[in-house]
């Protein structure tokens, strides 16, 4: 039976595969940091974990807004409220 949030937890489910892909790839460019005898391979490698970082940061955000019209469909949250990622500048947050 389908229901009014299964398209949105299939597409979750597709944006956590994502992110543990990109996780994964994260892993294997750290090894590759670890035992590179060269700055090209280094540089590689973290050109490739910085893009999985954001491929990580990019799926989350969708996986947030889908679960906040989960929310919304389920009357958890107002119709008009949108959650997202933020960015918070933490060297600002001391003053």
């Amino acid at each position: 039976m389908k229901t009014v949030s299964s398209d949105y937890i299939k597409e979750i489910k597709a944006q956590i595969k994502l992110i543990n892909a990109a996780l994964n790839e994260i892993q294997e460019a750290e090894k590759v940091l670890c035992s590179a005898v060269n700055t090209r391979d280094y540089n590689k490698a973290k050109n490739q974990a910085k893009d999985a970082s954001a491929d990580i940061m990019t799926s989350l955000e969708e996986a947030v807004r889908l679960a906040s019209a989960i929310g919304c469909t389920t009357e958890l949250y107002e119709i008009h409220k949108y959650h997202k990622i933020i960015e918070l500048d933490l060297r600002d947050s001391h003053k």
